[in-house]
């Protein structure tokens, strides 16, 4: 290799996503032009095509312009790096979707591996074509052999992201091992192996510098609550988690069991101050800023966006990773988010859609909105009057798919239909 300088169902894709082999004797096929048999370093350094003969190829989809695409670069660069420390025989190319050729350049300066050139339209349009790329970043790997049970991968980024170093090969022998071993973990897991550490048994409380025994938790339920000021989703999420928070607890001291529900704050705040300031609006616990155990938490959970609600049992099992949108939905009756008190609701939700208007008007909304459910037209969505999920019922636009909770919908909306 010639170079110079610093050049979120898992189950379904292990069983699933598999397609046609790809074996490197056509990588020239698929990489070369008419009158181009080489791919560029970010120095411009030119290395030919036929240099990747037996090599795990990744096919690098991304763009300068697009936030989750410069988010995931440093992560892949990460990878790339020790896996060619370690001597691995993977190499990846870059297929730019940049608008010009300065961005391509100063994104491509960024990368380690080698690149499509920016000039080469045809190529890049190609790749999108056959490998059928509906949206970006997306990392498609490409094995040397054409052995039956190493084929192309198009989830490469969720495994990087997932695995790290860990998921190459990519083939699916490893990947299944990689799944096995996850769900022995899941398995293993309790309370106190997800929030502790060799060097810390606590968690945060106000006020700080209040230190509460992690053991103190053990037999509740427990939300993990991944979030940070900078993020604009979550401070609109906030004053409503709060709210549902101190009326669950409400309900569990009327019941007599106030000591059952608690909400750890799982930092992605950029520096102490941000943290202090943000925990301070928060009524309950948090990990330390930078405790090596948030990065933990995220891969174990493969948390990819924020704010995001990890339910967790007594027993220290997961008992859901959406707890943000049963809260958006149920509210405080979602507790305590397992899946007989969910099914029980939607029961509920769908008696109650029986009397509701079958279509309305919305102050936001020009068209009438029809009452749909996922059986007929609906499904997960995001509202477009408190911009969070929804699912099940919903009114929606017919013309252009504008779509409202049903509790978005206020008793003047409904009356001005007549009905």
């Amino acid at each position: 290799m010639k170079k110079e300088g610093k050049d979120g169902n898992f189950e379904a894709l292990t069983n699933g996503d598999y397609e046609e082999q790809v074996s490197s004797s056509r990588f020239s096929s698929l990489l070369e032009s008419r009158d181009r048999d080489y791919l560029l370093t970010s120095t411009g350094l030119q290395v030919k095509v036929s240099d990747l003969e037996g090599r795990v190829i990744g096919l690098y989809f991304s763009a300068n312009w697009y936030p989750p695409c410069r988010n995931f670069t440093p992560v892949l660069v990460d990878m790339y790096e020790q896996l060619k420390t370690n001597g691995s025989n993977f190499e990846i190319v870059y297929v730019s979707s940049d608008e010009d050729l300065n961005a391509f350049n100063n994104y491509h300066a960024l990368m380690p591996w080698l690149a499509i050139p920016f000039s080469d339209l045809e190529t890049k349009k190609a790749l999108n074509r056959k490998f059928d790329i509906e949206g970006i970043p997306c990392l498609v790997i490409l094995q040397p052999n054409s052995n039956k049970d190493d084929a192309t991968l198009h989830e490469g980024v969720e495994l990087v992201y997932r695995y790290g170093v860990r998921a190459f090969p990519f083939t699916k022998e490893r990947l299944e091992n990689l799944l096995e071993e996850e769900r022995e973990k899941h398995e293993r897991q309790t309370l106190t192996n997800l929030i502790t550490n060799h060097d810390r048994d606590y968690l945060l409380g106000h006020p700080s510098p209040k230190q509460v025994p992690v053991a103190s938790m053990v037999g509740k339920t427990v939300g993990l609550y991944f979030s940070a000021q900078w993020c604009v989703p979550c401070v609109k999420f906030i004053p409503r988690l709060i709210s549902i928070y101190q009326k669950i607890k409400q309900m569990l001291v009327k019941n007599g069991d106030q000591e059952d529900f608690e909400i750890v704050f799982v930092s992605n705040d950029r520096d102490q101050e941000s943290f202090d300031s943000y925990f301070n609006t928060m009524p309950w616990l948090a990990l330390p800023f930078g405790d090596p155990t948030v990065k933990e938490l995220a891969k174990h959970f493969d948390v990819h966006g924020i704010p995001c609600l990890i339910i967790i049992g007594p027993d220290g099992k997961t008992v859901t990773k959406q707890g943000r949108n049963l809260i958006n939905l149920y509210q405080e009756n979602a507790y305590p988010f397992t899946e007989a008190k969910v099914e029980l609701l939607e029961k509920q939700m769908d008696e109650e859609a029986k009397s509701l208007p079958r279509s309305v008007y919305h102050p936001g909304h020009r068209h009438e909105l029809n009452l749909v459910s996922e059986g007929n037209g609906g499904g997960p969505f995001i509202c477009c009057d408190c911009d969070e999920q929804g699912c099940g019922w919903a009114y929606q636009c017919l013309e252009c798919g504008y779509e409202v909770h049903p509790k978005c919908v206020t008793t003047a909306d409904r009356a001005s239909t007549g009905q």
